[in-house]
């Protein structure tokens, strides 16, 4: 009985030492298979933290591509940081240098730190884009890479054989990664490259374009100052042909009647006439017609008139015939009266065409400071002249020159104190001589035109007032010494004396 028990115990000893043999075995032989699988773990650990070194690198040349091209300009500071990466490659050092390069020449004078390579930003944001996935793609798989090592540890032999399984499938995907990492690379080099080359090629056409616009614009600036040369020489020529002093009579007097004091024109009903058109009056043989050579006010002493000036004006007051009209005598010289033959004129009358005229500035004729501008209007419209434009006393600028505008009335220039009359005033001025429109004063226009301004009548008769003809003294004059007394109001009267010389000059 004691014999069985000892050979029981020794049996269960075997059996226990054999368990323990077989446990141990397979402890080693597990822990070993956990070392290799902590092995191939750090080794996946490391090529982990290769390809982040190698994602950070890439995330600075990323960075960097960002700030040339624009899409995202980098600081002073974060330069510092990403420029030893990217001069630490060759290709990247390359790149850099050509930018500088490029900066250095297209962006002199310009803030260097707005400059970029502007013509790739789509392509490059699409690049880093992809990038940045594929760089978020690898991150994930790590970290189940990590998470998966970490449920091996804890597992089973059966864990650590699909932790293997992961593993290598973790490393296939590293590596298809990588690959394509570095396909999507070189398509990038290739990319920027092709735009590089474009970019320079716009360069240089752009510049070929701006030369031979230049060359163009400055044969232009030629051609256009030869042109105003020419206009200018035109202006001048046209105003020397306008301005020349000389005008052709409109008509001349047919027959005179002192007594009814009525003569006859030539002119008529096919040359346009009208009633009540004025005509200044000068020698048959006068020469000289033209604005600038009328008469002296008719209150003047007829031995101050000058050669060629005006003899006298007529009104129309009855249209006879085709070429022939009666007029009245307005005003004439005892001294030289009006005589057949002698020459009719009127700056606002031509036979067969109206005369066109532009008013400006203030005009004033009998001195009492009110605007006389529509009486100035019915002279030129009874002459038979029209209005083309008129600066109004209020400053509006009124009608348009052209070149059918024949004399700009000038009256008094504006006091200065409305700034719309002033600039209405000057560009009327401005227009007429640059359209070469002759210019006369209000005075000459109606000394021409033959319009006589109202006077102070005296009534005769038995209503008469005497005080009305009571003589003033003559300043400057001696008195005559004579037997009698003699009054201290008495002048002296001279004959009338006539004309000197009857030609035009």
């Amino acid at each position: 009985m004691a014999k069985r028990e000892s050979q029981g115990l020794q049996i269960a000893l075997i059996l226990f030492v054999m368990i323990t043999v077989v446990l141990a075995v397979t402890t080693f032989v597990f822990f070993r298979k956990a070392e290799e699988n902590l092995a191939k773990a750090k080794a996946a650990e490391t090529a982990k933290q290769s390809a982040e070194a190698l994602v950070d690198q890439q995330s600075f040349w990323n960075s960097y591509f960002k700030h040339i091209v624009g899409s995202k300009t980098l600081s002073e500071a974060e330069l510092n940081v990403v420029i030893p990466s990217v001069e630490g490659d060759e290709e990247m050092a390359a790149v850099h240098a050509s930018y500088q390069q490029d900066i250095a020449t297209y962006g002199e004078g310009l803030p260097q730190e707005k400059l970029n390579y502007r013509e790739l930003p789509a392509l490059l944001l699409q690049a880093i884009r992809k990038l940045n996935t594929a760089n978020t793609d690898l991150n994930e798989s790590n970290n189940r890479l990590i998470a998966e090592r970490d449920q091996i540890r804890a597992d089973s032999l059966q864990q650590i054989a699909l932790a293997g399984k992961t593993e290598q499938k973790a490393v296939d995907d590293l590596a298809t990664a990588q690959e394509e990492f570095n396909t999507r690379r070189e398509e990038l080099k290739t990319t920027q490259e092709k735009q590089f080359t474009d970019y320079q090629a716009a360069i240089a056409e752009k510049t070929t374009l701006v030369a031979t616009r230049e060359n163009t614009i400055k044969e232009r600036d030629v051609a256009i100052r030869n042109l105003d040369v020419t206009v200018s020489k035109q202006k001048e020529t046209i105003t020397e042909l306008r301005d020349e002093p000389f005008e052709a009579p409109d008509g001349r007097i047919a027959w005179v009647n002192q007594a009814s004091r009525t003569v006859w024109v030539n002119l008529g009903m096919a040359d346009g006439l009208r009633r009540q058109t004025t005509f200044s009056v000068y020698d048959h043989d006068a020469m000289n017609v033209a604005p600038g050579a009328g008469g002296v006010p008719d209150d003047e002493e007829a031995s101050k008139r000058k050669v060629d000036e005006r003899k006298g004006m007529i009104e129309i007051t009855r249209v006879i015939d085709q070429h022939l009209s009666e007029a009245r005598i307005v005003s004439d010289y005892t001294a030289d009266p009006i005589l057949p033959g002698d020459q009719i004129f009127s700056p606002a009358w031509k036979p067969g065409r109206k005369v066109r005229f532009a008013l400006v500035g203030f005009m004033d004729i009998d001195g009492d400071g009110r605007s006389d501008r529509d009486l100035v209007r019915n002279i030129i419209a009874m002459g038979g002249g029209v209005i083309d434009a008129e600066v109004h006393d209020d400053g509006v600028f009124e009608g348009e020159l052209s070149a059918n505008t024949r004399y700009l009335v000038r009256g008094d220039d504006p006091d200065g104190g409305d700034t719309k009359l002033l600039t209405s005033h000057s560009n009327m001025i401005k227009l007429a001589e640059d359209q070469g429109i002759q210019e006369i004063s209000l005075l000459m226009l109606l000394d021409l035109m033959g319009y006589k301004a109202e006077v102070r009548t005296v009534g005769l008769g038995k209503n008469a007032d005497p005080l009305q003809f009571k003589a003033e003294p003559e300043e400057g004059r001696a008195r005559t010494s004579t037997s009698g007394n003699v009054s201290e109001v008495f002048k002296e009267r001279r004959p009338p004396q006539r004309r000197s010389g009857g030609g035009a000059y």
